[in-house]
């Protein structure tokens, strides 16, 4: 009885993923919002319905489906990284980080999560955090072309680097920001002791 159920479920997934496949990305949604009007708690149909508005630009509705994708199926790791990838895409990237952050806690060793976070770091100028994630992706066995992706995103980091000025490390200068500001906080209260004799 179950395999007869689901049969239906394969033939329609089969088609919106041929569909997606060719290229054709509208009909693929309309495909894939089939499947989901019979069988609304299907993973496979909201990831394949996300990688086509992904494809279309559609950020917002690409994120949405990532995410029930993500929620009725945690253990597809590619389903973080659609919902990550559409989360840094729309501007939400600290979102984006702990996303990724979250996945590779889990799964230490998932090369495309340390890449993605990697970018992620370049992307906010944190050059040593973004390429200790491409190392770790490195030393996760990445595959041919995921090696000669990652040796690219360093070396263009590199020649980015050259071409800039002196940036001090963000995090240093964060660390020596706070300092500062507790120490002039601190300052302040001991005149304004002096002065009311309260506080």
């Amino acid at each position: 009885m179950k395999i007869a159920e689901d049969l239906p479920l394969n033939q329609g997934l089969e088609k919106a993923y041929a569909i997606l496949r060719e290229g054709r990305f509208e009909d693929a949604v309309e495909n894939f919002t089939e499947c989901l009007s019979d069988f609304p708690n299907e993973a496979n149909a909201y990831r394949g319905r996300a990688l086509a508005h992904f494809q279309l630009k559609n950020w917002s509705s690409s994120n949405s489906d990532f995410s029930k994708a993500m929620a009725f199926n945690p253990l597809d790791l590619e389903n973080w990284v659609g919902y990550g990838m559409t989360l840094a895409i729309g501007d939400k990237i600290y979102e984006a980080i702990d996303i990724f952050e979250t996945l590779l806690k889990r799964h230490p060793a998932y090369v495309r999560g340390h890449i993605q976070l990697g970018l992620l770091y370049y992307r906010l100028s944190l050059i040593r955090k973004g390429t200790e994630q491409m190392d770790l992706a490195l030393a996760a066995r990445p595959s041919l072309a995921e090696r000669r992706s990652i040796e690219k995103f360093k070396a263009e980091q590199k020649e980015l680097d050259k071409k800039r000025y002196y940036r001090a490390d963000f995090e240093a200068l964060n660390r020596s920001n706070r300092s500062f500001s507790d120490s002039w906080i601190r300052k302040v209260k001991k005149l304004l002791v002096k002065k009311t004799g309260n506080f």
